[in-house]
């Protein structure tokens, strides 16, 4: 496909409260939960909305991974992805700090299983970072508004 024929795509989620940790989210035909650990105030049912950030991430380059394998004709038996996310959750909490309230770092552990050299390794893994959309939207800014209806 070339990219001349390829144009936006709009991504659209609805959420409803549950109770005041919980929130269901109504993506295309799926409906996914939302809530807190017990340690933030939660019941502890799903994930937390930080948590499914590092799930996208991981999702997202996980389908890279494989497209860009077959792309460079490298084989990909098998993929795992570790991510792990520092985060202060002070200013969550209203607690004074001059620290971000998102991840204060974000580290990616890919472990394929393939007979790649260095090489073709370290092409795979620079096209999955510059094509990931999610890993994009963490790196870089992107305008968000903020509405009341």
């Amino acid at each position: 496909m070339e990219a001349t024929q390829v144009s936006n795509i709009n991504f659209n989620v609805e959420s409803t409260a549950k109770s005041n940790s919980q929130s269901e989210i109504k993506v295309r035909n799926f409906k996914v939960l939302v809530d807190e650990p017990a340690q933030l105030g939660g019941t502890d049912e799903a994930p937390n909305p930080v948590e499914y950030i590092l799930c996208g991430l991981s999702g997202c380059m996980h389908i890279l991974g494989y497209k860009v394998a077959q792309e460079l004709n490298m084989e990909l038996t098998n993929l795992k992805i570790k991510i792990e996310g520092q985060l202060n959750p002070m200013k969550l909490f209203g607690m004074p700090t001059e620290e971000r309230a998102g991840y204060q770092n974000i580290t990616i552990q890919i472990s394929p299983e393939t007979n790649a050299n260095q090489q073709t390794l370290e092409q795979w893994k620079t096209i999955m970072t510059e094509r990931s959309p999610v890993l994009d939207n963490l790196v870089h800014q992107t305008p968000v508004e903020v509405k009341i209806a």
